[in-house]
């Protein structure tokens, strides 16, 4: 009799059993929706007195997915309850996603203290149980079946994870939870002020990053979890719904930064650098913005900002590999634990995993070892800094033993040379001199300490004594124009002695990155006993349009000459042949006019101007040729050049006097040439010139 009163009770139930659900007295978690029928309602127009009524039951479908994914419609859940044991079942339906918006239901056995619409649009006190999932606890009699509607519908995505528990197994399962969730964020808030605490002793801008980031993807998943609506703002229900996509957004925001900064991305590439602070200044102005749009487009923004983010740190990660970061190791790793626990997440919710304790904790898991490798791996790049900075010690200590001795080595060679050395600055003041100054010249450093070069030139009487301090100067304009080693003979006075001491010097800069020096060594000058031997010497010579050349030819031609003149006339005389074949070649062979050197030389660009006539094919083909005749009476020379020549007569009837007061920059060098030789011709062209002076005139 009671087999035939069960089958007639539970008919209908087993013939309709895809909406049925059978209670036990004890269910854990049991996942209801393979038993579950649903019907969208995509205009939200059904009433509920419809529902319940059982007028719709028809329309109801198998449900063949739980995950829904974002959708504005209106949900209806239906199921069956069957009880078919003899004593009450105290049973509780469990909505497992604390961010759902709106979850009401719906029978004809409700108990009547039951709050039967819940949800996060709600204030968490509105709530059945003080727990941050929605929970529904009911009472099924013995033997007895009961039918059921649930009304879902949120702006984000709609997940239909209900599960079926028993009393004592729910209280276990709130249990464990505690014990996890109390592992995770302990996990995290330790890692946060681990990393605060080495940031306050060392400044190191990563670990701050890094204590932003744990921060912000903490909060991602109090806000995820529920935690955050149960015991920070239980009340403030806009920003509880709406503070979810501000939190991925600064995790983002915070991440990219992060990763700038532990990857040493400066030192990698400025570019990058600077692309990966824009990127992280546009996702944190979406940040504010999405408080202004509707929670399902706010959302599915930042869900598609968190991909690009994900996507820039990994790239970030990648680059860094390459390059031979050693951090990236670490960061790269650990990245992929937080995916992978992202991807076993996303399964399980998708249905393609089951649902256990492994698949349901692996986005806490991934993150929380996440943080701890990425710790690590601060750690490490501590040790390895501070490794490093021990090796770079004990190096920097080796290299000031080195320098200490190599400067030790230089004060020997400076203060032992026998040839005089000066440090000039770039106005060529006297900055340092050695002991030889003292010994050729008789002065002591503070004597010439702060004076130009010039001012210790022999100062002779007459006209001699000016000429010598020009030629020096234009020697010193060579050096600044070219920057090259300067090599001339002039003559230096002497502190004790009122003679010249004639001595060759040597210019040139030393480059110290924002200043530069001059170093100008002084010899005497060393007579070459071949000059004694001879008697008599004639040379021709042909050069081309280099002004270094005629230094060159003007020392070979006149060096025979300190056997007859003193060394003051000897250096006039080469001066003024360096002068005369100067001029063969500026306005002979390249035809430059004085005007256009005078303003070639304003502009500051006369280098330039001259290596584009020397390279002009009108010209670069273009010879000088020098004539040179010695004996003991006379020395004679003959320059010709191939240009069109010149009126050399304006020029020879002019006075140095007329020329001052003219301010005429140009033709010196002839009336020098003038003062010094005997006999100075011009052909009628003017393209020729030919000089003599006599020696031994006395």
């Amino acid at each position: 009799m009671r087999i035939f009163t069960f089958f007639l009770i539970f008919l209908p139930a087993l013939l309709w059993s895809e909406g049925t659900i059978i209670l036990h007295e004890q269910m854990i978690g049991q996942p209801i929706w393979q038993n579950s029928l649903i019907l969208e309602d995509k205009t939200k127009s059904f009433a509920s007195e419809d529902i319940r009524s059982g007028k719709l039951d028809d329309q109801f479908q198998k449900i063949q997915s739980p995950n829904l994914g974002f959708s504005s419609s209106q949900f209806w859940i239906l199921f069956s309850v069957i009880n078919p044991s003899d004593q009450e079942i105290n049973w509780y339906i469990e909505y497992n996603f604390p961010l759902i918006d709106e979850v009401e239901i719906f029978g004809s056995n409700l108990p009547k203290t039951l709050l039967t619409r819940l949800g996060d649009k709600f204030p968490y006190e509105d709530r059945n149980e003080d727990y941050r999932n929605i929970i529904f606890p009911l009472i099924e009699k013995p033997r007895s079946i009961s039918k059921y509607y649930m009304r879902i519908s949120s702006e984000s995505t709609i997940p239909l994870v209900l599960d079926v528990w028993t009393e004592k197994e729910l209280i276990q399962k709130m249990n464990k939870e505690q014990i996890v969730f109390g592992l995770f964020y302990g996990i995290m808030f330790v890692m946060a002020l681990y990393n605060f605490s080495i940031y306050v002793f060392t400044r190191e801008k990563s670990y701050l990053s890094y204590v932003f980031f744990i921060t912000s993807i903490t909060f991602f998943h109090l806000v995820n979890n529920g935690f955050a609506f149960q015991y920070f703002w239980p009340n403030w229900v806009w920003w509880g719904n709406y503070c979810l996509p501000f939190f991925i957004c600064l995790s983002c925001v915070t991440g990219v930064i992060f990763a700038n900064y532990f990857l040493s991305i400066k030192k990698l590439s400025e570019k990058v650098f600077f692309s990966i602070f824009v990127w992280a200044g546009f996702v944190s102005t979406l940040s504010i913005i999405t408080f202004s749009l509707p929670y399902r487009v706010a959302m599915v923004s930042s869900i598609g900002i968190a991909f690009l983010s994900a996507f820039v740190m990994i790239s970030c990660g990648l680059y860094a590999f390459k390059s031979q970061v050693r951090a990236s190791r670490y960061y790269l790793i650990s990245w992929s634990f937080f995916l992978l626990g992202v991807l076993l997440y996303s399964l399980k919710s998708l249905g393609f995993l089951p649902d256990n304790h492994v698949t349901r904790w692996t986005i806490q898991i991934g993150t929380a070892v996440e943080v701890i490798l990425l710790s690590l791996g601060l750690a490490d790049r501590i040790n390895f800094l501070s490794k490093s900075l021990r090796d770079n010690l004990r190096e920097l200590s080796f290299a000031k033993s080195k320098i200490e001795e190599s400067e030790k080595r230089f004060r020997e060679i400076f203060q032992g040379s026998d040839e005089v050395i000066l440090l000039l600055n770039e106005s060529f003041e006297v900055l340092n001199a050695n002991r030889a100054l003292s010994k050729h010249l008789g002065f002591k450093l503070k004597d010439i300490l702060g004076k130009k070069i010039t001012e210790f030139l022999y100062k002779g009487k007459g006209q001699k004594s000016d000429f010598n301090a020009l030629f020096v100067n234009d020697k010193l304009t060579d050096l600044k124009m070219t920057g090259s080693l300067i090599s001339f003979m002039s003559e230096f006075s002497q502190k004790y002695i009122q003679e010249p001491k004639e001595m060759l010097c040597r210019l040139q800069y030393i480059d110290f990155g924002e200043s530069r020096e001059v170093v100008a060594t002084l010899s005497p000058q060393i007579e070459d006993t071949m000059i004694q031997l001879i008697e008599s010497e004639k040379i021709e010579l042909s050069m081309n349009n280099y002004l270094r050349n005629a230094e060159l030819v003007s020392q070979k031609i006149t060096s025979q000459l300190a056997k007859y003149l003193s060394s003051i006339e000897q250096t006039e005389v080469r001066s003024c042949i360096r002068e005369i074949i100067i001029n063969a070649v500026e306005h002979g062979n390249l035809n430059i006019s004085f005007e256009e050197k005078t303003n070639a030389l304003v502009d500051g660009n006369y280098l330039d101007f001259l290596q584009k006539r020397q390279e002009d094919p009108r010209y670069s083909q273009k010879r000088v040729k020098i004539e040179y005749s010695f004996n003991s009476e006379f020395v004679a020379y003959r320059v010709t050049d191939e240009g069109k020549g010149f009126d050399h007569k304006k020029y020879m009837e002019k006075s140095i006097d007329q020329m001052n007061e003219n301010h005429e920059e140009h033709g010196r060098g002839i009336l020098m040439t003038k003062s010094i030789f005997d006999r100075i011709e011009y052909n009628d062209k003017g393209n020729q010139v030919s000089l003599i002076k006599y020696l031994n005139r006395y």
